[in-house]
């Protein structure tokens, strides 16, 4: 497992030479050879290593201060440049299949540590750049300051003899790449992922599987999602991140592509609570409850329950696309929050949790929303009973001939689980109601209730969500507010209970929790939709603020 080690340090090994010389070399990523499946960059992530380190350090160790350490070894290493891809390489019988890629620039240290992990062995060379093969069949090796590893020797010997100065084929050339990271910018650290030629991949594997077209549709829509990248840098107010989706026009799956890619004025701000904890508003497609049914139909014999069947919910979903609208929103309602972290009721946030939806043609909503509420609270009143037979049929087999019998212990839990699961399921009812020209639904009706009081003069009367200058057109927008601080003492009736455990865990890691938490001061995102003359560009951006 030595050369492993190799491999890990190695993702943990870019060094800090100094602003001046990182401006003068190039990025890693430049040298990446085409048909990268999937990338991770980081370039100039110091701060971002330094600042989420300690928080993770804090959580970990239970304390705030004492990670410094730790963090300040993680970020000596990892933060100026280093990447990591996954690409496709020629398999047995001409399969494609996936290999990793790791390449940084380590410090002195780092150096010197990799040099001593290093097989003693005599290995092979591309132009400066030496590499050998280890036990573990990674092929790893280092020189010009640069640090590098993979599964494959040809994906390696390609990397090498680009970062050489040859001329071939670079991911840095691709469209696919190029495009949607161009938008992403230069943040701390980035991703790319290729769905469409995953999707080639996966095709490519199913063939050999000689099951194309059962999972064909699968395929499809991977290949229809086309390309997406991400980025997230770190600031003294807290971080932001940029997202950039490019869905393929070429993929086969149209349903999935106009889902992708709608926009809307919203005006669903003017109803919801201006208390409201979190709100993630969208444009949202007529045909979305339709094509999420014929994907339910696909999978309903896989359904144990039989909740699918016995809700009709497939059919259901295709209906209710005759007369919804283009707007969607799901909303938090004050105390959900708090609701979320109740670790004795994992269902208590849905008591909080309300969808919105236009409505085009009421009278059609009015009329069909009675039989759709039926159908699911009757499946969710039967579930209960349908798991208990399950369980005991299960005993029974065991049992059966007398020879081996459920163990009283895993009888004892399994027969705990139920009634768990019975106390949420009771809490659960599909409720609905209109105001305006809007559905607002729950799974609880004392949140639909709620949601349904007129007067004020909703979200547009929270200073601080006008403060968030969102725009009310185009793709979607999120939105959550600052929340009063938890105390310890909240802090223990949520995540534990009132109990001598609990008050043993609140004395340890209480304070710790709280101030982590405490220090999120609420998130606002907006997302546009652009027409290009190949399709359509999704862009994303979120600023989250968080006190450092």
């Amino acid at each position: 497992m030595r050369s492993l080690t190799v491999l890990s340090s190695l993702l943990l090994t870019s060094a800090l030479y100094g602003s001046a010389q990182a401006a003068q070399v190039p990025p890693l990523a430049e040298h990446l050879p085409a048909g990268a499946l999937m990338t991770f960059e980081t370039r100039n992530a110091g701060s971002l290593i330094a600042r989420v380190g300690k928080l993770v350090g804090a959580v970990a160790l239970g304390e705030t201060e004492g990670a410094g350490a730790l963090t300040e070894m993680v970020g000596s290493v990892l933060g100026q440049d280093a990447t990591v891809g996954v690409f496709t390489v020629t398999g047995p019988r001409g399969t494609f299949a996936p290999a990793l890629l790791a390449v940084a620039r380590p410090n002195a240290e780092g150096r010197k540590l990799l040099a001593a992990m290093m097989p003693k062995k005599k290995g092979a060379k591309v132009g400066v750049y030496p590499f050998v093969r280890s036990e573990d069949d990674l092929f790893i090796g280092q020189a010009e300051g640069v640090a590098y590893a993979s599964t494959d020797k040809s994906l390696l010997m390609a990397y090498l003899s680009r970062l050489s100065g040859k001329d071939a084929p670079r991911l840095l050339n691709s469209a696919a790449y190029t495009t949607p990271m161009r938008s992403v910018g230069g943040q701390e650290a980035r991703m790319f992922v290729n769905f469409s030629a995953a999707a080639k991949v996966a095709r490519s594997a199913l063939a050999e599987w000689h099951v194309p077209r059962l999972l064909s549709p699968v395929v499809d829509a991977l290949d229809t999602l086309g390309q997406w990248a991400g980025g997230m840098s770190t600031t003294v107010q807290g971080w932001s991140t940029v997202s950039v989706h490019l869905p393929n026009p070429q993929g086969r799956d149209r349903p999935l592509y106009a889902l992708l890619t709608p926009t809307t004025t919203f005006r669903v701000q003017e109803l919801i609570p201006a208390d409201a904890e979190a709100v993630q508003a969208s444009a949202c497609h007529p045909g979305a409850g339709s094509y999420l049914g014929r994907w339910l139909t696909r999978v309903d014999l896989l359904d144990p329950l039989g909740f699918l069947t016995d809700t009709q919910l497939a059919s259901h979903l295709e209906r209710s696309g005759q007369y919804l609208g283009g707007e969607c929103a799901q909303v938090t309602l004050a105390g959900g929050t708090k609701a979320g972290f109740n670790m004795s009721d994992p269902a208590a946030g849905l008591g909080y949790t309300v969808w919105y939806q236009r409505v085009e043609d009421l009278d059609a909503a009015r009329a069909h929303l009675p039989e759709f509420a039926r159908s699911v609270n009757a499946a969710l009143g039967a579930l209960p009973g349908t798991l208990r037979g399950m369980a005991s049929g299960a005993g029974s087999a065991v049992s059966a001939g007398g020879k081996t019998r459920l163990p009283g212990a895993a009888a004892g839990a399994m027969a705990e689980g139920l009634g768990e699961l019975d106390a949420v399921l009771k809490n659960l009812k599909f409720s609905y109601g209109f105001r305006g020209d809007y559905l607002i639904v729950g799974l609880s009706d004392a949140a639909v209730q709620k949601a349904l009081k007129e007067g004020g003069e909703g979200l547009l009367g929270s200073a601080d969500f006008r403060a968030a200058n969102l725009s009310m057109t185009g793709g979607g927008w999120q939105y959550a507010r600052n929340l009063p601080d938890l105390t310890e003492k909240d802090m223990a009736a949520m995540m534990f209970g009132a109990d001598e455990e609990a008050d043993m865990m609140m004395e340890m890691f209480g304070d710790v929790y709280a101030d982590v938490l405490n220090r999120y001061d609420g998130m606002s995102a907006q997302r546009t939709v652009s027409a290009l003359p190949s399709g359509h560009l999704i862009l994303t951006k979120s600023r989250v603020k968080f006190r450092w």
